[in-house]
């Protein structure tokens, strides 16, 4: 599932234009259900979990943003590397 993959290396997850904190994500390679927490994300005032459930059926609407099935836009975000 490309949405698995996508926020294994981001470092910021943008949720609905709100900036959170990449704190875990589960390996994509592991067999998951329903329940399984596949993102954990904080900002200064909460966290926030997304379930297996809630990222299934997302839709990819530009490279590392998704649409999930409640309408929520979640981005996987990175910042520059500079050398």
């Amino acid at each position: 599932m490309d949405i698995l993959f996508a926020m294994q290396d981001a470092k910021f997850v943008q949720v609905n234009g709100k900036l959170f904190l990449n704190q875990y994500t589960c390996d994509p390679e592991n067999t998951l259900t329903a329940d399984d927490i596949v993102l954990e994300v904080a900002a200064e005032d909460g966290e926030l979990e997304l379930t297996f459930d809630q990222v299934r059926d997302a839709d990819e609407i530009s490279r590392g943003s998704y649409r999930l099935r409640s309408g929520d836009i979640v981005s996987f975000l990175n910042p520059p590397t500079i050398h």
